[in-house]
């Protein structure tokens, strides 16, 4: 008995060495410790610098484009830095895949489902779909504009009477409601009154908030070590993470169970209504259209649909209630082109070279979404001369690429100029990859693009946003999690004139 128990101890201690392990060919990094890998080595690195994403160009300062970490019993994870390894990485299918961790499938009832976290035939049978059905009901069409174009006109009366009360505190809460109005009248065929407080649907926007602002794109603890979720799980948050994805998923449920009732077949209003009818069609055909992943493809477009969006626009108030220089040339800009009546749309874009520029410096500088959303290698692979096993997590870091010295001279400054060339036109940068690259790019690109751009023109084009008097200049970092998010201000709202 004590031998079996001493060969059982030997034989463990023989693997935590080995796994502990680096061979030539891993990817370096900080050394670390057996079981725990290098949790701590990262702890203290985003203590340091408060954000994941400084994190990982602290790691590549010192160790190079491409870092190795071992964090728990996860697969590796592997950081890619600058431009040419980003490119790479993004560009080759064998690290198309997405991670199998704990957390990737916990939040979609214990499988991977839905666009956003799933690969191989589900993710090419759900994407297809997706953009096929979004398309039919006008994504990326005039009549998505015009969507837009009434929420923001919406938003720009709510705030026109929140301003006349005096500083406004929660914009970002405001906006957000806006944003996602022009994404669900789409996916489920109704709008949410901007006028109208709707404690449900708040609810769930603060749910969708506090589960991004408490998570990150390592997967956390939960994904280190998930066996910790069984001996504490209020301490690593396991506990209130099941009450907002059930909450969620609630949200959802009756979503679904309200178009069941009402629904005639035969008749599409939005892409619920598609997805019920095509759940019927193919449920023998193509097993994974059922309501589960329904459930799940609509909290990834609820989701990526407000809160990166919703973030970037916040970050263009904050930066330009802070720059009233740059303000101030933005709104002589649309006076010039557009006049005070006349509201902005796609057609007028190439004519605010400045308003775009402007744009696509605070995204280079905000850096929303820092990383990728993590790849996984789906064989073993060699990237840049380092092995990388099948099953690894691969993080392409977009802030590596935004702060490039060699590129931009001065990344850390606010310079809408440099997006603009000698004749005075907007020039796109292909150093600008905040939507990804290749085959996993983010597809709904073409909607943030035309929100970003349409909500921050009508909202400059009727005010002027200043800091609350007294109140102390933000700090333009923001606050990390999943994304990044904007800083909490307090802005005085100015109707132009």
């Amino acid at each position: 008995m004590w031998f079996i128990i001493c060969l059982t101890i030997v034989i463990f201690m023989i693997k935590i060495l080995h796994d502990w392990r680096r061979s030539s060919k891993f990817p370096p990094g900080p050394r670390g410790l057996p079981i725990i890998g290098n949790m701590f080595d990262l702890k203290c690195l985003v203590d340091e610098t408060n954000f994941y994403s400084h994190a990982w160009c602290r790691l590549a300062d010192t160790y190079g484009p491409i870092v190795g970490l071992k964090l728990g019993i996860a697969e590796p994870l592997i950081i890619v830095s600058g431009r040419d390894a980003v490119v790479e990485m993004m560009g080759r299918p064998e690290f198309d895949g997405r991670p199998h961790g704990f957390l990737y499938k916990h939040r979609t009832g214990g499988e991977r489902r839905g666009v956003i976290f799933t690969d191989g035939d589900i993710w090419r049978d759900q994407r297809r779909f997706v953009l096929k059905t979004l398309k039919e009901f006008g994504f990326g069409k005039m009549a998505m504009e015009d969507i837009i174009l009434n929420d923001a006109v919406s938003l720009t009366n709510i705030i026109e009477s929140l301003a006349k009360l005096g500083p406004i505190t929660d914009l970002h809460n405001i906006t957000s409601i806006a944003v996602l109005n022009s994404l669900w009248t789409i996916v489920a065929g109704s709008r949410f009154d901007l006028d109208k407080k709707n404690p449900k649907l708040r609810e769930i926007l603060s749910v969708v908030n506090d589960l991004i602002r408490n998570s990150n794109v390592t997967g956390g603890i939960l994904t280190y070590l998930p066996l910790l979720r069984y001996i504490i799980p209020n301490y690593t948050g396991f506990t209130v993470l099941n009450q907002r994805l059930a909450r969620m998923s609630q949200f959802f449920r009756s979503e679904i169970a309200r178009h069941k009732q009402t629904r005639m077949h035969g008749e599409f209003r939005d892409f619920i209504d598609v997805y019920l009818a095509e759940m019927e069609q193919s449920s023998s055909i193509i097993p994974c259209f059922d309501e589960e992943q329904l459930i799940s493809v609509l909290k990834d477009l609820f989701t990526a649909g407000v809160e990166t969006t919703n973030n970037t626009i916040g970050f263009i108030i904050t930066y330009l209630a802070v720059r009233q220089d740059v303000q101030g040339k933005v709104y002589e800009e649309i006076e010039r082109v557009l006049g005070k009546e006349v509201l902005p749309r796609i057609a007028y874009k190439n004519r605010l070279p400045y308003l775009n520029a402007t744009i696509a410096e605070v995204i280079r500088l905000a850096n929303v979404g820092p990383t990728s959303i993590p790849h996984r290698a789906m064989t073993d692979a060699v990237l840049l001369g380092y092995e990388i096993k099948k099953n690894y997590t691969l993080l392409a870091n977009f802030r590596s690429v935004h702060m490039d010295e060699k590129h931009w001279g001065d990344p850390q400054q606010f310079r809408p100029e440099r997006f603009i060339n000698d004749k005075g036109e907007y020039v796109e940068d292909p150093w600008l990859i905040s939507f990804g690259l290749g085959r996993r790019k983010c597809l709904g690109e073409i909607l943030a693009r035309n929100s970003v751009f349409l909500f921050t023109a009508c909202l400059l084009q009727k005010f002027q946003f200043t800091l609350s008097p007294g109140h102390p200049n933000p700090i333009l970092d923001g606050v990390d999690g999943f994304t990044i998010a904007p800083p909490k201000i307090c802005v005085n709202v100015i109707e132009r004139i």
